[in-house]
C-alpha cells in the first residue's frame, strides 16, 4: 500500500526510475492511446516503463525507442523539405505578383504549417525526458489520490474528446482538399505531391493542434484533483476527517504537476502564442491595405480563354481558403491556450478560499501555521502556475490585452491608410530604396 513516505518524492519533484514498477494501473495506463497516436505523430517516441518484466524486455524497449527516433528524425527532415519548398514558391509569388497579393499572403500564412511542425516534433523529440517525468508526476499523484479520497480522473472521457477532436481537425482540411481538387480540375497521378497532399495536409493541421489539446488534458487532470480537494475540504464542515497538513501536503503535489507541466510546455506556449499573433496581424495588415489585390496576374492567351481564367480565380480562392483555415487555428491557440490556464489557476485559488472556509469550524490557533503555508504557497504561483514561461500568468487579463493588442494595431493601420500624408511618404521612400538597389518593377496585373 502506498504511504505517505512512499509518496514522498513527488511532493519534491523527484520521481526516481525504481518508482516507475508501483505506478502501473494508473493515468499512464489509461492514457495508452494518446501515447500511441502522440507515437504515430513522433511527438513522444518513446515507451514507458511499466511492470516488473521491463528488465527482460529492456532490449524490446531500446530498439522501438531508436526506431520511433529515427521516424521522428525523417519527419523532421520532411517538414524541413515541405518548408524549404514553401519558401521558393512564397518567392515565385512575391517576384511575379507582388507581396501584398492574396496568393502571397496566403503562401505565407498556410507555409507555416510545416515550418510549425518540424519545430513541434523536433521539441517534443529532444525535451522527451521531461515528458516521461510528467507523467510519473501524474501517476504518483493519481495514486494518493485513489488512495485518499478514493477519485480518479475520468480519463476515458478525457480521450474520448481528444480523439474526437483530432478526428474533427483532420476531417476538415480533407475534405476542403478533395472539394479543391475537383473544382480546380486536377488529375490524379499527374504529380506525386499533389496527390500526396490528400493526407499531408491534414496531417499537417493535426500536428498544429494536437500539441494544443494535450496541452488542455493535462490541465483537465489538474482541475480534477483541484476539485476533489476542494469538495473534500468543503465536507470537512460536517465531520473533520484529515488535517490541514494533510490537505497541505496534497496541494503541494497538485503544484508540483502544475510546475510539471509548465517546464514541458513553457516553450510550445510561448512558440504557439508568437506565431499566433504574428499570422493575426499579417492578415489584418493584409486586409488594410489599399494596394492589396485578389486578381491574379495573366497572360494574353489566359485573358481570351474564360475557363483557364475562371481556373485561375479558384485556384485564388482556395488559396484564401486554406490560409483562413490557418488563421483559424491561431486565434484556436491564442483562445484555448488563455482560456485553460486561467480556469486551472483560479481553480488553484479556490483550494485557499475553501481553507479559510473551514477555518470558524474549528481552534484557528492550531491551524494558523498551515494556512500560512497555503497562503505563501499562493503568492508564489507565478512560479509554479500556468504561466508563459513565467514572464506573465495565463489569466483573463492575458487574453483581453492580446486581443487589445491586435485591434489597437488594425485601428493604428486602418487610421494610416486613411491620413493623406503617410502614403506620399511612404511611396517616395519605395521609389529611393528601389532606386537604391536598381530594381525595376513592372505592374503585370490588369
Amino acid at each position: 500500500q502506498m504511504t505517505a513516505s512512499n509518496l514522498r518524492p513527488a511532493i519534491n519533484g523527484d520521481v526516481k526510475s525504481h518508482f516507475a514498477p508501483r505506478l502501473v494501473g494508473c493515468i499512464s495506463r489509461s492514457l495508452r492511446p494518446v501515447f500511441i497516436f502522440l507515437r504515430v505523430l513522433s511527438l513522444f517516441p518513446m515507451l514507458i516503463q511499466r511492470g516488473s518484466n521491463r528488465r527482460r524486455k529492456r532490449w524490446r524497449r531500446l530498439t522501438t525507442t531508436v526506431f520511433l527516433f529515427n521516424i521522428a528524425i525523417v519527419l523532421i527532415l520532411l517538414n524541413a523539405y515541405l518548408t524549404q519548398m514553401n519558401w521558393t514558391l512564397i518567392l515565385l509569388y512575391e517576384d511575379n505578383f507582388g507581396l501584398m497579393h492574396a496568393s502571397t499572403v496566403s503562401a505565407i500564412i498556410s507555409g507555416l504549417k510545416p515550418f510549425i511542425a518540424c519545430f513541434l516534433i523536433a521539441l517534443f523529440t529532444f525535451r522527451i525526458k521531461t515528458h516521461t517525468r510528467l507523467i510519473r508526476l501524474i501517476d504518483a499523484v493519481d495514486l494518493s489520490f485513489r488512495s485518499a479520497f478514493r477519485a480518479s480522473p475520468p480519463v476515458r472521457k478525457y480521450t474520448l474528446w481528444f480523439f474526437t477532436s483530432s478526428t474533427i481537425l483532420f476531417l476538415i482540411p480533407f475534405i476542403y482538399r478533395i472539394i479543391e481538387y475537383v473544382q480546380t480540375g486536377m488529375t490524379l497521378g499527374a504529380d506525386y505531391l499533389t496527390d500526396s497532399a490528400f493526407i499531408l495536409v491534414p496531417m499537417l493541421t493535426v500536428w498544429n493542434i494536437v500539441p494544443l489539446m494535450y496541452y488542455s488534458l493535462h490541465n483537465k487532470i489538474v482541475r480534477f484533483y483541484l476539485t476533489t480537494l476542494i469538495k473534500a475540504l468543503d465536507k470537512e464542515h460536517q465531520r473533520r476527517v484529515f488535517s490541514l497538513k494533510f490537505y497541505y501536503e496534497q496541494f503541494l503535489r497538485i503544484t508540483v504537476i502544475q510546475e510539471g507541466i509548465g517546464t514541458f510546455f513553457n516553450p510550445y506556449i510561448l512558440f504557439s502564442l508568437s506565431w499566433s499573433v504574428a499570422v493575426l496581424c499579417l492578415t489584418i495588415y493584409f486586409m488594410t491595405q489599399d494596394h492589396a489585390s485578389l486578381s491574379q496576374p495573366i497572360t494574353a492567351e489566359q485573358f481570351l480563354d474564360r475557363e483557364q481564367r475562371d481556373i485561375l480565380n479558384t485556384r485564388v480562392h482556395f488559396a484564401i481558403g486554406w490560409a483562413t483555415i490557418q488563421v483559424i487555428v491561431a486565434a484556436l491557440h491564442i483562445t484555448i491556450i488563455c482560456h485553460t490556464g486561467m480556469l486551472t489557476n483560479e481553480r488553484t485559488r479556490q483550494v485557499v478560499n475553501a481553507v479559510l472556509r473551514i477555518v470558524p469550524d474549528q481552534n484557528a490557533d492550531l491551524d494558523r501555521f498551515q494556512i500560512a503555508c497555503f497562503v505563501h504557497k499562493m503568492t508564489t504561483q507565478f512560479m509554479w502556475g500556468m504561466t508563459v514561461w513565467r514572464a506573465f500568468p495565463l489569466e483573463r487579463s492575458t487574453f483581453f490585452t492580446l486581443f487589445s493588442l491586435i485591434v489597437t494595431y488594425s485601428f493604428l493601420l486602418l487610421k494610416l491608410r486613411d491620413n493623406p500624408n503617410v502614403a506620399p511618404v511612404m511611396t517616395n521612400f519605395v521609389h529611393i530604396v528601389n532606386a537604391s538597389n536598381a530594381i525595376t518593377a513592372v505592374d503585370t496585373r490588369p
